[in-house]
């Protein structure tokens, strides 16, 4: 005699959720994919931009300074704010970090779903393990933004909902894994039109031909910086013999008279 297996057939909400299942899958590989692509990319701007700053950015700063020294010089009581500074202000004035306690209760979160207590096996707990300290990572750093991707990235263990309920949170995960999906995405294309970026790209594109694109900044900035020392001391020169400011327009309406 053959067993016959006996077969149910999903409901249209049991269906629904393999659905759903299969594309919340796919949108976290989706996810992890441009998590990747951003922090390598983060991690190429940040050398490079180290390296900006050794050779060119520290020139622009001594320019900025000589700049503020003719600015004074012909106007005492002007306050001069370099544009390193204003940037810095600009900078960390836009910073608005989440509260401690937004972030404890996001990592709190995080630890109920990738807990390496949870796992099933040696693979599975190296794996949680590896996710934990990405999660303690994220909180030394203040990266709300990763661990709320994490909450939405991973399911709670032991899940007993029904399947109405499944389907609803499944439904609203999907919703958030688009959302977060999209903003990654907007970040990852900022990120990449930036001017850093754009400068890192003509960098390398220059360096196929032999050429040294910052070297050569950099001595472009050294040769404003040294006409600006120049004017400087002309400047100092001048207020020291008690003369007026060279004027141009006096010398242009001059000519301008004398060609009618």
């Amino acid at each position: 005699m053959t067993s016959r297996a006996i077969f149910r057939r999903p409901t249209p909400e049991e269906a629904e959720l393999q659905l759903r299942h299969a594309e919340v899958i796919e949108l976290r590989a989706q996810l992890a994919t441009q998590e990747a692509a951003l922090a390598q990319l983060r991690s190429q701007l940040h050398h490079f931009e180290a390296r900006y700053i050794r050779q060119v950015g520290v020139l622009y700063i001594q320019l900025d300074d000589w700049n503020d020294r003719i600015a004074e010089l012909n106007n005492p009581t002007l306050t001069p704010a370099s544009s390193t500074e204003a940037h810095l202000t600009t900078t960390s004035t836009n910073n608005q970090e989440p509260t401690t306690y937004n972030l404890k209760a996001l990592f709190r979160e995080v630890a109920k779903r990738i807990h390496p207590d949870f796992a099933l096996d040696a693979d599975d707990e190296r794996r949680r393990t590896h996710l934990m300290a990405q999660a303690n990572d994220a909180l030394l750093r203040s990266d709300a933004e990763l661990l709320r991707r994490m909450v939405h990235t991973h399911d709670l263990p032991h899940d007993t909902a029904t399947t109405a309920a499944k389907l609803d949170r499944t439904r609203a995960l999907i919703h958030e894994l688009r959302s977060d999906l999209a903003k990654l995405n907007t970040e990852l294309d900022a990120l990449t039109q930036s001017e850093m970026a754009d400068l890192r790209r003509r960098t390398l594109a220059a360096a196929e031909t032999g050429q040294d694109l910052l070297a050569e900044l950099a001595a472009q900035v050294k040769g404003r910086i040294g006409l600006a020392m120049r004017r400087y001391e002309l400047d100092l020169a001048r207020i020291r013999r008690n003369q007026p400011a060279f004027n141009p327009d006096a010398l242009l309406s001059a000519e301008t008279s004398g060609t009618r």
